[in-house]
């Protein structure tokens, strides 16, 4: 995974490239009927410091809020994902947290992405930078396409 800070959001590319003999031998067509999952869970891990996070948009377009399970075509999408960390030792003042970041996801087909917020304790007073937490795939597995 690597990180770009740019001066309005953070972007994060996520994905697997794929070696120049592996790429010879795919279509250069797409399957409309193939997809990738992206996934939000209630409860990850907090063992791993990893809280629950929602996406508000897609490519721009609003979604609900509410939805726990998303299925994209492969490729690049720009997602806006909103953090709920539940921290005692995160204290901050209504309108002073950043707490969305626009991310460049490169999602590939049959695959499934668990997605959470990533609290970074170091940083816990970067408010206003959105450093005290990073988008995070913290799973990723093998699964059919569900549209």
């Amino acid at each position: 995974m690597r990180k770009f800070l740019g001066l309005a959001a953070l972007a994060i590319t996520v994905g697997f490239s794929v070696n120049a003999n592996e790429s010879e031998n795919k279509q250069d067509v797409t399957d409309a009927s193939q997809c990738g999952q992206i996934v939000l869970y209630n409860q990850p891990p907090s063992t791993r410091n990893l809280h629950f996070a929602s996406i508000n948009s897609i490519n721009g377009k609003a979604v609900n809020s509410n939805a726990t399970s998303f299925s994209l075509s492969p490729g690049k999408h720009i997602i806006r994902v909103q953090e709920h960390i539940n921290e005692e030792a995160l204290t901050r003042r209504r309108g002073e947290a950043k707490n969305y970041h626009l991310i460049e996801f490169v999602v590939e087909p049959n695959k499934k992405y668990s997605l959470a917020a990533q609290y970074n304790r170091k940083y816990r007073n970067k408010f206003k930078s959105g450093a005290y937490w990073t988008p995070t795939v913290w799973k990723t597995r093998e699964a059919e396409c569900q549209t």
